[in-house]
Parts: structure tokens; sequence; C-alpha cells
């Protein structure tokens, strides 16, 4: 009877990258798209996700406690950041991450607490975000695409009405600017 080939034992950090992408809103990859991409079975994945929507992640010797209370938001670090770290790329972006406290090398994540103040900056800046895009991408570009799309979504009129911004007249300027580019 002939055998399978034994599947490669998956790295931790490889678990939440394949959950991530299933997950991802903008659905990066189908079931056997992401199984092939990590060589992993549709059950592999599917305990991936399940441990991924439960916080459930390796913990290393180098695990933080405080990565376990309820407020913590795990942020994926990036495919092509993790790939650079298992390969030695000595690129200060990647090795910044090192310094992090909150960087889980094991896992692949960045597990912040986000405070009321932190919430409250990161809502407040997104309208200049938008606009900083905007102006620093050129129309049909995707990033420029992301942006304007963006503006459309209900999350981003309730920031602009709870700062007093009105979004219509926003997004209209901004429209405006760009324009000339075209």
């Amino acid at each position: 009877m002939p055998t399978q080939p034994l599947q490669p034992k998956l790295l931790p950090h490889e678990r939440v990258q394949a959950a991530w992408r299933y997950l991802e809103p903008d659905a990066r990859g189908t079931t056997a798209s992401i199984c092939k991409r990590y060589r992993m079975t549709e059950a592999q994945l599917k305990r991936a996700v399940s441990d991924f929507q439960k916080c459930r992640f390796t913990k290393s010797k180098n695990w933080n406690p405080f990565w376990d209370l309820p407020d913590t938001i795990h942020h994926v670090v990036d495919t092509s950041v993790m790939v650079d770290i298992e390969q030695g790329a000595n690129k200060g972006s990647d090795i910044d991450l090192f310094m992090d406290p909150d960087f889980d090398p094991t896992n692949g994540l960045l597990h912040k607490q986000w405070t009321g103040m932190d919430k409250e900056a990161l809502f407040e800046g997104l309208p200049f975000r938008i606009l900083e895009i905007l102006r620093d991408s050129r129309p049909g570009d995707e990033l420029y695409q992301e942006a304007i799309a963006f503006t459309d979504c209900p999350l981003f009129k309730v920031i602009c009405k709870a700062y007093g911004i009105d979004c219509d007249q926003l997004i209209q300027s901004a429209l405006e600017i760009t324009k000339s580019d075209i």
C-alpha cells in the first residue's frame, strides 16, 4: 500500500499567515491556493483558522503574559517581512521589529494593547491619511482607488462626522486637487 508523503511541519508564523490570508476581507486566496502555497491540508488550514480566531497561538519562552489580556489586538506581520527575517535580510525596518517588545517572532505577530487615546489618535488621523494618499498617489493607481473606496464606506463617514468634518466637501476638494494630474 503506497504511503502518503509526510507534510512538512508548518512553522507557527506560517499557520498564522495562512489563517490571515484565508480570513482577510479582500480574500487573498482560495482554500486550494492557500493550502498549496503553505503546503498544508484543508484540515490543517481549518485548524489554523480556528486557532487564529480563538487567539490560540504558540507560546514560546518569549511569550509575554500581557498578550493574553482581552484588550490586546494581534496584528499579523506582513509575509514579506517574515520571509526577510527568516532569510536573515538586514533591512532596517525588519531589524526594528526585534526591538519592539510586542513583536512575537514565533507567531509573526505584533501584540498591541490599544488604549482609548491610541484609538482616538487613529480615528482622528484617518481623514488626513486618506488625503495624503490621494495627494501622493496617481488617479488609477491601486492605492488611490483604495483611498477613494474607503471614503465611501460608512466608517469613514462616521469618523468625519464625529470630528465635525464635512465628508462630502473633503472628498470633493481632494478630487479637484488630484484632477489636475489626470
